[in-house]
């Protein structure tokens, strides 16, 4: 079936001999080629579940200058004391129904745990707060911030060749992780804080490969994979991406929500984390 705009796979002919049966479901055939399902569902997820849900939010591209558009920006936010922090989900929604994604793992592919913490995006207060809370147990081991035994350092999508389709989210997302977080430095009032975190949903299986004990390849599925990418995209040595599938998008974002809770928390009882001089 042909992918392209409405207009390209249904002509002026073909609107007049249509039932509107008949065109309506080639308009849903064609929406769900798109994602557009996918994309719908997860932002009524995360709206039963009390985030603040932006869809086709647009951000600026800072290498090309260009507006780009990123599928979902789900936030949690709370006034402590006299700033106002907002913590972001940067979500980009991928169908991949017949090809796979495969996370290329390894337990060699670590982060020290306050790193897993500081080495995240956010605006100019938000990595302060980052860093003073890098190193809090009790931080450390929330869900939002741990690493699976073995994570990941490169994604592709499986029987393909060429464009690397699981390359450009991976980009797009953290590019727009990156725009937003630098718009509220563009503010230039430090009573915005904010902390972001870029997410890929995918609509079809995940698996990861890695070399056992006898350097034989293993592939598994998995539902949630994290990719420690060697991309400094969000100005930090890794960026750090979150790949689930769509099966547990309740389970996470529960988990994640419960956790930035904790951290709104922490630092509601310890005022001083969101000074550079603590």
């Amino acid at each position: 079936m042909n992918t392209g705009t409405l207009g390209e796979i249904i002509d002026k002919e073909d609107v007049i001999s249509m039932s509107d049966n008949t065109f309506n479901d080639r308009l849903i055939d064609w929406l769900n080629t798109q994602g557009y399902p996918l994309e719908m569902n997860v932002a009524e997820v995360l709206q039963k579940m009390k985030y603040n849900v932006l869809q086709s939010e647009y951000f600026i591209d800072e290498e090309s200058g260009n507006h780009r558009e990123i599928d979902i920006v789900a936030s949690l936010h709370k006034e402590i004391g006299n700033i106002f922090i907002r913590i972001n989900f940067i979500v980009e929604c991928k169908v991949s129904k017949e090809k796979p994604w495969v996370i290329f793992t390894s337990k060699n592919t670590r982060l020290a745990p306050p790193a897993r913490i500081a080495q995240r995006a956010g605006s100019r207060a938000g990595k302060i707060i980052l860093r003073n809370i890098a190193h809090v147990d009790e931080i450390q081991q929330l869900n939002l911030f741990s690493l699976p035994e073995r994570p990941g350092y490169g994604l592709t999508q499986a029987f393909t060749s060429g464009n690397d389709v699981a390359y450009n989210p991976c980009v797009s997302v953290s590019k727009a992780t990156r725009s937003i977080a630098k718009e509220y430095d563009a503010q230039r009032n430090e009573r915005y804080v904010n902390i972001s975190f870029p997410v890929i949903v995918i609509d079809g299986k995940l698996f990861e490969t890695y070399l056992n004990v006898n350097n034989e390849m293993c592939v598994s599925e998995v539902n949630k994979g994290i990719l420690l990418w060697r991309n400094p995209i969000v100005g930090m040595p890794h960026t750090v991406i979150t790949v689930l599938t769509k099966d547990i998008l309740e389970d996470y974002f529960s988990s994640v929500r419960a956790d930035v809770m904790k951290i709104f928390d922490y630092i509601a009882d310890n005022p001083t984390i969101t000074s550079s001089n603590p």
